[in-house]
């Protein structure tokens, strides 16, 4: 017997993006949805012969979305060994690294941070969830205090309630161009570099079939030899934020 009419068929079925907001990357506005990963999940969707789905969600619920297989992909979280377990990470990587983490400070402050040590008597903003170098996530001593967007610890910057921020650069300079902070503060001279892996596409191993897996793989090949993510990152962050190519690669 044939199957309902009404029944959904994998290729009618839409590719749910596990959605959580990081400022300048993913963005939400009165319900509308942007920000350059989210518009490059866009184009991998439709490239793909898709139709995009955006489920929001913080980001420990959006991983169990995908360990559940209620949700298919997710952009902008790293391979872990405890991920990998019900993830699968594009081939093709959407950036080739990651932003250095880096500190921003209050100007006239006289706050100077130039080594690890200098972090040891300072109140440092940083945000729920979210993945720092090892050494940052496993120093007991460094005084850390967590916020639920980044957004509110420049505020607290400002008004002098912490004494840095660790954020990666990418976003720090999208997030003070947003807040129109760039008379406010500053980076430090110290930075922690990120060497870690090319980031890629996370997609659900219990929610994507291999057909669907495939498609994707093939779609995002041809959008970085394209040229479109490169496109793509000019417009809705060099752009959007007004961000000197120079002073900040992402790639």
């Amino acid at each position: 017997m044939a199957a309902p009419a009404q029944a959904e068929t994998a290729a009618e079925r839409p590719l749910v993006l596990a959605f959580n907001r990081v400022l300048p990357w993913t963005t939400e506005s009165d319900g509308v949805y942007g920000g350059a990963y989210t518009e490059v999940m866009r184009e991998l969707a439709r490239r793909s012969g898709m139709t995009l789905q955006i489920k929001p969600c913080p980001l420990r619920r959006c991983l169990f979305m995908l360990e559940q297989g209620d949700a298919d992909v997710m952009i902008g979280v790293r391979e872990t060994p405890r991920r990998s377990a019900y993830l699968q990470f594009l081939q093709t990587p959407f950036r080739e690294h990651s932003a250095d983490r880096v500190f921003y400070v209050r100007k006239g402050s006289n706050i100077v941070i130039n080594e690890y040590a200098d972090l040891a008597p300072l109140r440092i903003g940083v945000k729920f969830g979210a993945e720092h170098v090892r050494r940052i996530e496993h120093d007991c001593n460094l005084r850390k205090e967590a916020v639920k967007d980044m957004e509110a610890n420049f505020h607290k910057l400002a008004l002098g309630r912490i004494d840095a921020v660790l954020i990666p650069e990418d976003q720090g300079e999208a997030v003070v161009a947003e807040l129109h902070m760039e008379d406010q503060v500053e980076k430090a001279a110290y930075r922690m570099v990120d060497e870690g892996p090319p980031r890629a596409v996370a997609v659900s191993r219990k929610a994507v079939s291999p057909e669907r897996l495939a498609a994707l793989e093939a779609a995002m090949r041809d959008m970085q030899r394209s040229g479109a993510v490169a496109a793509i990152y000019k417009r809705y962050y060099y752009d959007a934020y007004r961000i000197a190519p120079g002073s900040m690669l992402v790639r």
